[in-house]
């Protein structure tokens, strides 16, 4: 009996090591964290589009056919709604603006979130809806944050009208994220069996690769100009990370460091806008 207790007794406890604690933190990888969808504001025509079999709410906001027209990509858990001002200031130089919502987000389709992994075919949709549309006779330039940096760099490659890439605190790979947030949130170290059993898990329920989920290799076929944002106070994706997608690629490139920015939050800083209009003024966007 003794040695029947101690056998279910580690029958139950690997159950629970190698089981039940990775699927519980692949949830916390495939989870989305919808915020509630408004109707669009006075100038901004909403639609939908297909990507992968889902609807996704894009609002659009239209400028001049000379001007590339930009797709942007919001972070996890965030919606479009919070880039309305930015869509404002880019219309304002010409630029007609899309802003999509991922799959799972706002006025979107639920599904679980992949952190940039299909979220990729959401970009691309995106910008398709604007070349069927006549919307972007100029090109495109995409803007990602967090998430949707990865997802907007990926989309990028083999794209030759992406005339430039705009990313703000992207993360270098799926493994490497989840590997530093482990540490950072739950103080895992890397070598721990839970975090490649969970990522595991959460390719197989989210129906992706995480290991195709790779800025850095993306980058370093990238074509298009492009412009890495650091977020100064941000230990999520900090400036060596950052630095590592800039560094693999071989085009025209600038890395910006906003000081004292928390992670997504460069825009608020006086900096930005001088940056990023610098950056499109000098490479002809």
């Amino acid at each position: 009996m003794g040695l029947r207790r101690v056998l279910g007794r580690l029958a139950f406890y690997s159950a629970a090591v190698f089981i039940l604690v990775p699927l519980a933190f692949s949830q916390v990888m495939v989870q989305t964290f919808r915020q509630p969808a408004h109707p669009p504001p006075p100038g901004f025509e909403e639609a939908r589009v297909v990507s992968e079999g889902l609807n996704l709410r894009t609002w659009t906001v239209r400028g001049r056919p000379d001007r590339a027209a930009v797709v942007v990509g919001h972070g996890l858990g965030d919606s479009i709604e919070s880039f309305t001002d930015l869509a404002s200031r880019l219309n304002a130089r010409g630029h007609t603006v899309l802003l999509v919502d991922f799959r799972g987000h706002g006025g979107s389709d639920s599904a679980y979130t992949t952190l940039g992994g299909r979220e990729r075919e959401d970009v691309r949709a995106a910008a398709q809806s604007l070349r069927d549309r006549g919307l972007a006779p100029a090109g495109l330039v995409f803007v990602g944050f967090s998430m949707g940096g990865v997802a907007a760099l990926r989309a990028a490659v083999d794209q030759p009208d992406v005339r430039a890439v705009v990313v703000e605190a992207p993360y270098d790979s799926y493994r490497g994220t989840v590997v530093h947030h482990a540490w950072l949130l739950y103080k895992l170290p890397r070598w721990v069996p839970i975090i490649p059993i969970a990522v595991a898990i959460a390719g197989w329920r989210a129906e992706f690769d995480p290991d195709e989920v790779d800025a850095v290799a993306a980058a370093r076929r990238l074509r298009a100009p492009l412009l890495a944002i650091v977020d100064g106070e941000d230990p999520r994706m900090p400036e060596a990370v950052v630095r590592r997608i800039l560094d693999a690629h071989p085009g025209p490139k600038r890395l910006w460091v906003a000081p004292g920015a928390g992670h997504v939050g460069a825009s608020l800083t006086p900096g930005y806008w001088p940056v990023m209009l610098g950056f499109l003024e000098e490479n002809g966007v």
